[in-house]
C-alpha cells in the first residue's frame, strides 16, 4: 500500500511541475504589462550602423518614443547594395510593440533620408534581443537589414 501512496504523490507532483513549465513557457511568450510599463535606452556603435532608441511601452499597451539609425562612413560597403553612395537615415516613432523578457518589439511611422536629397515616408519595424546586445530594422518600404551587434555603447531594458 505504502508503494502505491508514494507512486501517487510522485506522479501528483510530476503532474504539477509540468503543469508550472508548461505555464511559465505561456507566460514567457506573452507580452508583459508591468505597472509602469517598460523603457528601451541607449544606443551607440552596432554592426553597420549607429543607432539610438528610447522607446516607453506603457503599463496600457501604448508605445511612444523615438528611433534613430544611421549608415554612413564606416557601412559604406551596405550603401551600394541601395543604390547609394553616402548615407541611409531612418528618423522613426514607434507606435505599437511589445516587450517579453529581454525580447522587444516596435514599429511604427518613420522618415527615410538617402544620400541627404530623398526623402520618403516609411514605416519601420525593430526587433531587439537586450540580452544578447542585438537587433535588426525592417524598412517595411524596403526591407529587412541584417542582424546588429552592438560594438559600442549598450541598449537597456527597464
Amino acid at each position: 500500500m505504502r508503494g502505491r501512496t508514494v507512486r501517487g504523490l510522485l506522479a501528483t507532483l510530476a503532474a504539477v511541475v509540468v503543469a508550472a513549465l508548461l505555464l511559465g513557457v505561456t507566460a514567457v511568450a506573452q507580452p508583459t504589462r508591468v505597472a509602469g510599463g517598460h523603457h528601451l535606452s541607449g544606443g551607440g556603435t552596432a554592426s553597420i550602423s549607429q543607432v539610438a532608441m528610447n522607446v516607453h511601452f506603457s503599463a496600457s499597451g501604448s508605445v511612444s518614443g523615438t528611433f534613430e539609425c544611421l549608415m554612413a562612413g564606416r557601412s559604406a560597403f551596405v550603401l551600394p547594395a541601395f543604390g547609394l553612395a553616402h548615407s541611409m537615415i531612418v528618423h522613426a516613432s514607434p507606435t505599437a510593440g511589445w516587450v517579453s523578457g529581454t525580447q522587444v518589439n516596435f514599429s511604427g511611422p518613420g522618415r527615410l533620408s538617402l544620400d541627404g536629397h530623398v526623402h520618403q515616408d516609411i514605416h519601420i519595424d525593430v526587433q531587439v534581443d537586450v540580452a544578447t546586445q542585438t537587433f535588426q530594422l525592417t524598412v517595411l518600404e524596403v526591407g529587412a537589414m541584417p542582424v546588429e551587434t552592438m560594438l559600442s555603447g549598450h541598449l537597456s531594458l527597464s
